[in-house]
């Protein structure tokens, strides 16, 4: 699986929690980055990848269509 551009290091940590089930401002506490910063790197993440929500982020990472 390839994202559309290379991640960066903080990308890598966000999509890391973003396939459990914590939510943007749980993983925002995780981070210590405020839940607008995360949730820039989501809207990041969901652009590089092509898609539009985490489920169908979760469903890429699982190999399914």
């Amino acid at each position: 699986l390839v994202a559309q551009e290379p991640l960066t290091r903080t990308e890598r940590r966000v999509l890391h929690y973003l396939l459990t089930d914590l939510s943007e401002k749980q993983i925002a506490s995780e981070l210590n980055q405020s839940p607008t910063t995360t949730h820039q790197y989501v809207t990041k993440l969901y652009r590089k990848y092509n898609v539009t929500s985490r489920t169908a982020l979760t469903s890429l990472w699982l190999g399914e269509s």
